[in-house]
């Protein structure tokens, strides 16, 4: 007797892609808070093994989602939340990605508060999308999704308030130009993460 395929699991497959954000995150927090420049080359190869199993998840959830008659929730919309929460991972990688290719060999005082922030960010996107699937009834969806709107507008007032700092303290031209690019990058990640919000809140208001 042949054995019935198992359908995909898009919700659970989701929050995998969130789970290789928040261990990104982690990580670059970790190389933050004991910074040696020596090692970004490799931290950088850490962190972008993480952002590529990511974009297997997501290319896995891409080619179900062609081959799916019925998916849980409109196509499109799965396929928009696949491409944000590939663009939260890749968001992350980003920051590393750029500290290594400026060749950064010292860290301001005010990064560690960016890498908390995104770790945040990040932990509450693993809840949003793991109760993802009760969209229908849930209540705590709306809760975090506030959440994420809130920690969005904090990583606002972050970069404003570092870039300031810098424009009054920098020490050279290169200072500011590097240092106002990696804020930037850090900025994406918050940004990234409202995303996933907005496009869960997008179905939530569909299916309602």
């Amino acid at each position: 007797m042949k054995t019935k395929k198992k359908n995909f699991d898009y919700f659970e497959s989701l929050v995998n892609m969130s789970l290789y954000a928040l261990e990104e995150a982690n990580l670059l927090k970790a190389l933050l808070s004991d910074f040696h420049p020596e090692n970004l080359h490799e931290q950088r190869i850490q962190m972008h093994t993480l952002e590529h199993k990511c974009d297997m998840e997501k290319h896995d959830l891409t080619t179900a989602l062609v081959k799916e008659f019925l998916p849980p929730i409109d196509r499109d919309d799965l396929f928009k939340l696949s491409h944000v929460a590939d663009n939260l991972t890749d968001s992350v990688e980003s920051t590393l990605a750029f500290l290594y290719m400026a060749d950064v060999q010292t860290l301001r005082s005010d990064t560690g508060a960016f890498a908390d922030l995104i770790i945040e960010c990040c932990e509450n996107v693993v809840v949003l999308l793991k109760e993802f699937p009760n969209f229908k009834k849930s209540e705590k969806l709306r809760e975090i999704i506030i959440k994420l709107n809130d920690l969005e507008e904090q990583g606002d007032r972050l970069y404003e308030q570092a870039v300031r700092r810098l424009a009054k303290d920098a020490q050279s031209t290169r200072e500011v130009i590097e240092w106002r690019d990696i804020y930037r990058n850090f900025e994406n990640c918050f940004d990234a993460a409202e995303s996933i919000a907005d496009n869960v809140e997008s179905v939530m208001m569909k299916n309602t």
